[in-house]
C-alpha cells in the first residue's frame, strides 16, 4: 500500500509539474515571439525610406558622379550611428556595394550577388534573410528593399543589416533556454553560443547544399544537435557547461518562416516528485513536506506572474512607442511628398514663364519674319492677276508654285512658336534627336540672325540623340542662343558655334559658343543663381539660365558655363538615346 501511495504520488507530482513547465513555456513564447518581431519590426520602415531617398536614386543613376558616393556614406553613417543597427549598405543592380556606413565601409567593392537578400529582392521587391556576413564573419538579419529607377526597373537594393545578438543575452540573463530555427531546421539564434549554427536534426541534402552555398551559416558543418530517437515532446541539448534536458514548447512565425523553440528543464519537477513520494511513504512528515512544497509552489507561481505581466507591461510600452513613430514617420512621408508635388508645380509655371518670356524677347524679330512672306505673298498676287490678264499662265504657274512655298514658311514659323509657346504636361522622356532640336530654336531666330550679320555654325553628328523631353530641351537650347545672340551685340564679329561630341557610351555633350567677349571671372560662379543679370534694367529677369539648369537636372545631366578664347561656352551634358 505505502509503495502504491508513493508511485501515485510521484506520477501524480511530475505530471502536474511538467504540466505547468508546459503552460509557463507557452506563456513565455508569446512573450519571446512578441519580444523578437518588435526587434524586427523596429527596422522594418528603414530600407523602404532609404529606397525612397534622392542621393541614393541619384548615386545609382550615376555612380560616378563626383561626390555623391561620400554623400550617401555620411548620410547612412548618421542614421546608423542614430538607429543602432549593425550596417547600412547600399548595392547596384549587379549586386556590387556602391556605399555603406562608417563601420561597413569594407563593403564597398564586394559583390553580394548570389546573397539570397539581393536576389530576393530584385525579384520581390523586399527581402528578410539571417546569416552570417561573408565581409565581417558577423551575424544578423538582413532587411533589403528594391530601389526602382525612372522606367520602373530595379536599379539596385538598400540593405540594413541588424545585430540580434543582445536578444541572446537577455535570454541567457534570465536562465532561460531559447533557441530560434528557420525552415531547414537549422539554429541560428540561441541562448547558449553552442547550439548556434546546428539543426536539430540531420537536414535535407537539397537545404545543406543552399546553405552552404549562399554561406548563410558562414562555416559551420551543420552537425545535428539531438539524436533522432528523442522521446516526443522532449529534448536534450549538449553542452556546455552542462547538458539541458527538460519539455520543448514552440511556436511558428509563418511571416518569418522560422520557429521559437523554448525549453523548459524537468530536473526540478522530478526532484519534487521523488520528494513528494517520500514524504507520502513517511506520514507524519508527509503533511508538513506537502504543505512547506505547496507554499513554495505558490509562492513561485506568483513570482512567474510578477514576471510575466512585467514582461508583458514592457512589450506593451515598446509596442506603443514604435507605433507612435511609426506615425509620425508616415506623417513626415506624406508632407514630404505634398511638399515636392508643391514644388515641382512651381518649377513648371517657372519653366513656361520663362518659355513666354523668351518669345517675348524674340517677337519683334518674328513679327518681321512673317511680314516678309505676307509682302512677297501680296507681289505675287498682283502680278498674277496682271499675267493672267495676259493669258500668260506659265508666269501664274510659277508664281503660285512660289506662293505655296511662301505660305508653307508661315506655317513653319507659327507651328514652331505654337510648339513652343504650349504648356508642357506630365514629363515624358522620349528620344530626341539633338541637330532636330537645335533647327527648331534656330529657326525662331532666324530673323534677328540675318538681321544682326551673325554666322552660325552647326556640327551636330546625326545620330545625336538623348533622353528628354523636346519642348523643354529646345527652350533650354533657345536661352543659350539668345544669351550668345545679346553678348555679341557690339562686337566686331558674331559668331555662333553649335558643336556636339559623344562622352563614353553613355552621354552627350553639347556645347553653345559666342564670339562676345565672354563672361568676366567673378561672375562666372553666379550666372546660374535666380535673378543674377548683366544685362541692363528691363532687358531680363535672370532666370533663363537658373531655369536651364533646373530642367536640364531633371533630365538627369549637368550645365556649365566657361570660357572660350573669344568668347563664353555653355556645355549640357545630358544621356545618350538609341534612335
Amino acid at each position: 500500500m505505502t509503495c502504491v501511495a508513493t508511485l501515485a504520488t510521484f506520477l501524480l507530482v511530475l505530471g502536474a509539474g511538467q504540466e505547468q513547465l508546459r503552460r509557463a513555456a507557452r506563456q513565455r513564447l508569446v512573450i519571446g515571439e512578441a519580444v523578437l518581431r518588435s526587434a524586427i519590426e523596429r527596422y522594418q520602415y528603414l530600407p523602404s525610406v532609404l529606397a525612397l531617398d534622392t542621393q541614393v536614386r541619384d548615386l545609382l543613376a550615376d555612380v560616378q558622379a563626383s561626390g555623391r558616393v561620400a554623400a550617401v556614406n555620411a548620410k547612412f553613417a548618421a542614421i546608423a550611428d542614430a538607429s543602432s543597427v549593425a550596417a547600412i549598405y547600399l548595392l547596384d543592380r549587379n549586386g556590387l556595394a556602391r556605399a555603406a556606413s562608417r563601420g561597413s565601409l569594407n563593403f564597398v567593392g564586394n559583390s553580394y550577388a548570389y546573397r539570397p537578400y539581393f536576389l530576393d529582392a530584385v525579384a520581390g521587391g523586399a527581402s528578410r534573410y539571417f546569416g552570417v556576413g561573408t565581409t565581417t564573419g558577423l551575424p544578423g538579419l538582413f532587411i533589403g528593399k528594391a530601389v526602382l529607377a525612372p522606367d520602373g526597373a530595379v536599379a539596385g537594393v538598400v540593405v540594413v543589416k541588424v545585430d540580434l545578438e543582445g536578444l541572446q543575452r537577455e535570454w541567457r540573463q534570465a536562465g532561460e533556454h531559447v533557441l530560434v530555427s528557420d525552415a531547414a531546421g537549422v539554429v541560428f539564434l540561441a541562448s547558449e553560443p553552442a547550439w548556434k549554427y546546428r539543426p536539430f536534426h540531420a537536414v535535407a541534402p537539397a537545404d545543406a547544399a543552399r546553405i552552404r552555398e549562399a554561406r548563410q551559416y558562414g562555416d559551420s558543418d551543420l552537425r545535428p544537435l539531438l539524436a533522432d530517437d528523442a522521446p516526443a515532446g522532449t529534448i536534450r541539448l549538449p553542452g556546455p557547461p552542462a547538458p539541458v534536458s527538460g519539455i520543448v514548447e514552440r511556436v511558428v512565425v509563418p511571416d518569418l518562416g522560422w520557429t521559437v523553440s523554448y525549453v523548459a528543464e524537468t530536473g526540478a519537477v522530478v526532484r519534487q516528485a521523488l520528494l513528494a513520494a517520500a514524504a507520502t511513504g513517511i506520514a507524519c512528515l508527509a503533511l508538513a513536506f506537502a504543505g512547506a512544497a505547496a507554499s513554495q509552489r505558490r509562492q513561485r507561481l506568483r513570482s512567474e506572474q510578477a514576471m510575466r505581466l512585467t514582461l508583458e507591461r514592457r512589450v506593451a510600452e515598446r509596442t506603443q512607442d514604435l507605433s507612435a513613430a511609426n506615425a509620425r514617420l508616415r506623417g513626415e512621408i506624406t508632407e514630404r511628398e505634398r511638399a515636392a508635388a508643391a514644388l515641382r508645380a512651381t518649377q513648371d509655371e517657372l519653366i513656361h514663364a520663362g518659355r513666354l518670356a523668351a518669345l517675348g524677347q524674340i517677337s519683334t524679330a518674328i513679327s518681321h519674319e512673317i511680314n516678309q512672306p505676307l509682302a512677297a505673298l501680296r507681289t505675287f498676287l498682283s502680278s498674277s492677276a496682271v499675267f493672267l490678264e495676259r493669258g500668260d499662265t506659265a508666269t501664274v504657274g510659277r508664281n503660285l508654285k512660289r506662293m505655296t512655298e511662301v505660305t508653307q514658311r508661315i506655317a513653319d514659323i507659327i507651328r514652331h512658336l505654337k510648339v513652343f509657346a504650349r504648356k508642357t504636361g506630365p514629363q515624358h522622356w522620349e528620344a530626341v534627336r539633338l541637330g532636330t532640336a537645335a533647327e527648331a530654336a534656330l529657326d525662331l531666330l532666324q530673323a534677328r540672325i540675318r538681321s544682326e550679320g551673325v554666322a552660325v555654325t552647326c556640327t551636330i553628328p546625326p545620330d545625336a540623340a538623348v533622353l528628354a523631353e523636346p519642348v523643354r530641351l529646345e527652350q533650354v537650347l533657345l536661352n543659350l542662343m539668345v544669351n550668345g545672340l545679346d553678348a555679341m551685340r557690339d562686337a566686331p564679329e558674331r559668331r555662333l558655334v553649335l558643336t556636339a561630341t559623344r562622352e563614353a557610351e553613355s552621354r552627350w555633350r553639347l556645347s553653345v559658343a559666342d564670339s562676345g567677349g565672354g563672361i568676366p571671372e567673378e561672375h562666372l560662379p553666379n550666372v546660374f543663381e535666380p535673378f543674377f543679370t548683366t544685362k541692363a534694367a528691363g532687358e531680363g529677369l535672370g532666370l533663363g539660365l537658373s531655369l536651364s539648369l533646373l530642367i536640364i537636372r531633371d533630365f538627369r545631366g549637368s550645365l556649365s558655363a566657361a570660357n572660350g578664347e573669344d568668347g563664353a561656352v555653355f556645355s549640357l551634358v545630358l544621356p545618350a538615346a538609341e534612335v
